[in-house]
């Protein structure tokens, strides 16, 4: 199932919100998701009215083959497909475990839009537009496997 991810700040704790990629519906929240062949976009305009008002809108996401979330609570009865996993806390933290312990597979991704252009490789000034995987939390922390300029 191809979606779109972003962090909903708007919502307190920040929570994910994930999007169908097809209808643009929302299809509902979650605590953490896992994708495979990635696409990170940043829409310029959307940026630049956050810049200049200094106000928060969905302007970036990453687009990709949705694997697996957890806590995933459905907006008006919208559901993901049958082959989207369904994960719990503990195997969160196990897979958070292998992507910090393995920095040569996985990297650390971050988007900041007063100061970044398009998400960026931690640490350097490279641009990430797409990655083998990623995986994304609520608290605005990604990751991304073969990260690609």
């Amino acid at each position: 199932m191809r979606v779109n991810v972003y962090r909903n700040v708007k919502k307190k704790p920040s929570i994910l919100s994930i999007r169908c990629s097809a209808s643009g519906l929302v299809l509902g929240h979650a605590l953490h998701a896992e994708l495979t062949d990635c696409q990170f976009v940043v829409q310029t305009s959307g940026q630049f009215r956050v810049r200049e008002t200094k106000h928060k809108n969905v302007h970036a996401w990453i687009s990709g083959n949705l694997e697996y979330v957890t806590d995933f609570s459905s907006i008006k009865g919208r559901e993901l497909t049958d082959d989207v996993l369904h994960i719990t806390e503990e195997e969160v933290q196990l897979v958070r475990d292998v992507t910090e312990d393995s920095p040569s597979v996985f990297k650390r991704v971050s988007y900041d839009p007063y100061l970044d252009d398009l998400f960026i490789l931690n640490g350097t000034d490279m641009p990430v537009l797409r990655a083998e995987a990623s995986s994304v939390y609520c608290d605005g922390t990604i990751y991304a496997r073969e990260p690609k300029a």
